[in-house]
This record gives structure tokens, sequence and C-alpha cells, in this order.
């Protein structure tokens, strides 16, 4: 008996079933120790990173955040994001779930500068609709320390 689709014949629509039950079983047995993405050292928000002639764009995706929960500190060439996404005892008392991948915890990014910032003054910072958004202006006069390397 063969588990696999035959191209020459017509298989029986439960024996595919059975097999892909069977493979997901075995990942599931495999992953059932590695950490969970809850816990707080996994939790690592997504990042983009772009730059214009002024200055430098740092989106981060923290959804359901509260602004309040989101601390961002300057450190000369490093921009430093933290806080902690909370979940709510209540609801987990209150509902049975059958699934959860949605990471809590608390996180931190250090983010390197190609610059360092004195002066914090400039730097803004927005937060809406669960992504965070900083504009770091790059300093007059200093050059981003950064070539380009033609690949041969």
């Amino acid at each position: 008996m063969s588990f696999f689709p035959s191209l020459f014949g017509h298989q029986k629509p439960e024996t595919v079933t059975s097999l892909r039950s069977r493979l997901d079983n075995v990942f599931d047995d495999f992953f059932k120790d590695w950490p969970q993405a809850s816990d707080a050292k996994w939790l690592r928000p997504a990042v983009d990173i772009a730059e214009t002639k002024e200055a430098l764009e740092v989106k981060v995706d923290l959804p359901d955040m509260n602004r309040e929960d989101i601390q961002l500190e300057l450190h000369g060439d490093q921009l430093l994001i933290q806080g902690e996404k909370q979940f709510k005892k209540e609801d987990k008392d209150d509902k049975g779930y059958h699934l959860m991948e949605r990471a809590y915890g608390s996180f931190r990014r250090v983010i390197p500068l190609p610059f360092t910032l004195s002066d914090s003054s400039e730097v803004k910072a927005s937060y809406d609709k669960g992504v965070l958004t900083v504009l770091l202006p790059k300093p007059a006069g200093e050059q981003i320390n950064s070539k380009r390397i033609d690949i041969k």
C-alpha cells in the first residue's frame, strides 16, 4: 500500500489525509520542546531602516501596544527601543484558548547608527496603527562612515 498519490490510478482521499496527519504529528513532536514564541527572550519586533538625504527612518512593528509601554533612548551612535507587550490575565481566564501564537513579554532592540547624535531634540518619533516611526536627522557636515565596495 502506498501513501503517495499514483499517477496511473485513483487513490483513496483518506490515504493522502492520513499521510498529512502523520507528517503533522512528526513536526509537532519535533518542535514540542522548543521555546515558545511567548517566551520574552524570543520577542523581537520587525524593523525597517530607510535612508534619505536628510535622515534615517526607523519603523518598528509593535501591534497592540500602548504608546506608554514603549521607551526610546539615544546613546551616541545607537538607538535603543524597548518595552513590554502585556497579556491581559482576565482574557486568559475568561476564554478557553486553543492556540496562542502571538508573543507577549519584554523586548529590546538596539539599532546601530552610522553616525553619532549628541542632541536628541531633532529626533522625531510617532506611533500610529501599531507602527513606531523614528526620524533621526543626519548631522550637518558629518559624513556617514560607509563606502561602497565593488564585487568582482
